[in-house]
């Protein structure tokens, strides 16, 4: 996860189920002959990484509430890195769009060092000195959002991650999401904090199945196998409800 000047835009679906924790070790000896570990995964010793995402949102919460009203077309904003702060950590801006069940994602990858002064607009200039059109575009889209939406940042949401990619199509992917916790109204330096976290009451984790245009039959076996139903989760609306849970 090296900084360095690179955008990304891409659609997938990516199916989403809340399972016990005693499934996860049944699961990944259904998908270990079909997968490899993310080498971000493999290069450490616990085989994870930590991932660690700043959400944006209004003051009255639209996003919030649209994921909670199941609105078919909805968008987030968020920062992301990864693990502990490392010189010139590596941070993506992220603009995640949801149609139904296939969602939409352009990201811009930064400095960590260089996040703050990029959305304020102090150092936009030169953070986008030499970068493409494109990766610009990512940038004018995401400050845009923040200014007219007035969005701020509104929970952290930490987990450990372990990943798994297709050994035939590096497109597919499955993710084991656990240790859930939060932070409400974080300051974008927050981003690395642990003492201040509220774990998630609930312990299970997320699985996430994600590929471009039909479930392999692999997944399909995991599915019908554990009878696994696909859910909405939001880890962004279950990071603010840990500490102020809202009507549904």
């Amino acid at each position: 996860m090296k900084a360095g000047r690179a955008r990304e835009t891409f659609h997938r679906y990516e199916l989403k189920y809340y399972i016990p924790r005693s499934d996860m070790e049944t699961i990944r000896d259904i998908v270990l002959p079909h997968v490899v570990r993310d080498p971000w995964c493999d290069c450490r010793p616990e085989k994870s990484y930590t991932v660690r995402s700043i959400y944006y949102d209004t003051e009255d919460l639209r996003f919030y509430y649209e994921k909670m009203d199941s609105v078919k077309v909805r968008k987030k904003l968020r920062v992301r890195t990864y693990n502990l702060p490392s010189e010139s950590s590596p941070a993506f801006l992220e603009i995640k769009r949801k149609f139904g069940r296939r969602g939409f994602k352009e990201r811009l990858l930064l400095s960590m060092d260089d996040v703050e002064g990029a959305l304020n607009g102090t150092a936009a200039p030169e953070v986008l000195k030499n970068r493409s059109f494109s990766e610009r575009k990512v940038m004018d889209k995401f400050r845009f959002n923040l200014r007219i939406g007035d969005l701020r940042p509104v929970v952290l949401v930490v987990y450990e991650r372990e990943a798994f990619i297709g050994k035939s199509n590096d497109r597919l992917r499955v993710t084991l999401d656990h240790d859930l916790r939060s932070l409400l109204n974080p300051e974008l330096d927050e981003i690395f904090v642990e003492e201040k976290l509220k774990q998630f009451e609930d312990q299970n984790f997320v699985l996430e199945l994600k590929f471009d245009d039909f479930m392999p039959r692999w997944m399909a076996r995991l599915v019908t196998l554990l009878n696994l139903k696909a859910r909405p989760y939001s880890k962004y609306c279950h990071g603010i409800d840990a500490w102020t849970p809202h009507p549904r």
